[in-house]
C-alpha cells in the first residue's frame, strides 16, 4: 500500500472516530443540564477543555463580548457552537467533518461503494443539518451515520491492510478521548458539590462513552469514583475501556510489518494502566494518565515516522 494511502486512510478514521466521541460526549452534557444546579452551568467549559483549545476559545469569548457571569446562557450556546459548528476551531465536530470528507477525497477506489457512501452521508447530513434543530438531534444522526460507517468496514471489507490501518487510527484516537475524559473528571474535582452530584457527573462519564448499561450489569456496587475508573480504565471487555483499546491495538499490529517495537510500546501502556486500582489516589491516577498521553502521542509519531513519512514505492 502507498504510504500516502495509508496515512488517509488512517485519518479518516481518527477523525470520524474523534467527531461521533464529541457528539456523544456533547449531547450527554446537553441532557446534563437538566439536573445540574443552575449555579453549575459554567461547567460547560469542561467540553472545550476535553476537545479543543481553551485559549481559542477564551479569545472568543472576547471577541464577542460574552462572559459567563453577565449571560449564562449565552455563555453555554457559545460553547455548544465553538465545539459543534465553528470550523475555526480544529477541534470542533465540524472541522473532524470536514477533514474525513477532504482525505476521503483520494480513496474513492481503496474504500467499499458502501462505505464510501456512508462517509458521503455523514458529511452531507451534517453540513446540512439547519442550526435551528435541536443540537441533540444533529448529534445523535452524527453518532448513527459514523456507526453506520465503521460497521459497514467491519461487514464489507476485506481484512487487509486497509482494513488494519482503520482499526489502527479507531483506537488510537478512542483510548486518547478516554484518557481526557478521565483526566477532566478528576481535575474537576469540587469539595462544594454533593456526594450525588458527584456520582452524577461520573454516570454522565459512562453514559458519554455509551457505557452505563454494562457498567451496571457487571457492577453491583454504588456508581462512584473508585468503581466507574476501574471499568473505563482496565476491562478487557467493554469495548470504550482503555485497556480494551491496547488489546485491539496489540491485535492490529500482528498484520503489520515491522511492528515489533509498536507492540513494545503498547504492552508498557499495559503495564502502567494494570497498577491503577481503587485505592489508587487522584495524583496517581493523574501521573498515569500523563504518561499514558505522553507514550500515545509517541507511539502515533512513530507508526507516522513508520508508515506515512516514506518514499511511496
Amino acid at each position: 500500500m502507498l504510504s500516502s494511502t495509508a496515512e488517509k486512510i488512517y485519518w479518516i478514521s481518527r477523525y470520524t472516530e474523534r467527531a461521533e466521541n464529541t457528539a456523544r460526549l456533547v449531547n450527554v452534557n446537553i441532557n446534563l443540564l437538566l439536573d445540574i444546579p443552575h449555579d453549575r452551568v459554567s461547567d460547560f467549559i469542561h467540553l472545550v477543555e476535553i476537545t479543543s483549545d481553551v485559549e481559542h476559545f477564551n479569545e472568543t469569548l472576547l471577541r464577542k463580548k460574552i462572559f459567563y457571569s453577565s449571560d449564562p446562557a449565552a455563555f453555554k450556546e457559545l460553547v455548544l457552537e465553538f465545539v459543534i459548528y465553528d470550523t475555526k476551531n480544529p477541534g470542533s465536530i465540524a472541522s473532524c467533518i470536514e477533514m474525513t470528507k477532504y482525505n476521503s477525497r483520494y480513496l474513492r477506489t481503496i474504500l467499499s461503494k458502501i462505505s464510501w457512501e456512508q462517509l458521503n452521508n455523514l458529511h452531507a447530513d451534517f453540513s446540512n443539518s439547519n442550526k435551528n434543530v435541536k443540537n441533540s438531534d444533529v448529534l445523535l444522526k452524527l453518532i448513527n451515520n459514523s456507526r453506520t460507517f465503521f460497521s459497514t468496514i467491519a461487514d464489507a471489507m476485506s481484512r487487509d491492510h486497509v482494513f488494519d490501518f482503520i482499526k489502527l487510527g479507531r483506537f488510537i484516537e478512542r483510548a486518547d478521548m478516554l484518557s481526557r475524559i478521565i483526566e477532566d473528571q478528576i481535575l474537576r474535582k469540587d469539595s462544594r458539590v454533593s456526594k450525588y452530584f458527584r456520582n452524577l457527573q461520573w454516570m454522565c462519564v459512562l453514559k458519554s462513552i455509551n457505557g452505563f448499561e454494562s457498567f451496571k450489569k457487571i457492577n453491583k456496587d454504588e456508581l462512584n469514583r473508585a468503581n466507574v475508573l476501574d471499568f473505563i480504565i482496565k476491562s478487557n471487555d467493554f469495548p470504550r475501556s482503555i485497556m480494551f483499546c491496547l488489546n485491539r491495538l496489540i491485535s492490529v499490529m500482528d498484520y503489520l510489518p515491522r511492528s515489533k517495537e509498536f507492540v513494545e510500546q503498547i504492552l508498557v501502556l499495559k503495564k502502567g494502566t494494570k497498577s491503577i486500582n481503587k485505592n489508587s489516589t487522584d495524583k496517581d491516577i493523574l501521573e498515569l494518565i500523563d504518561l499514558f498521553q505522553s507514550a500515545l502521542n509517541n507511539l502515533h509519531n512513530d507508526i507516522a515516522s513508520q508508515y506515512f513519512l516514506l518514499q511511496d514505492e
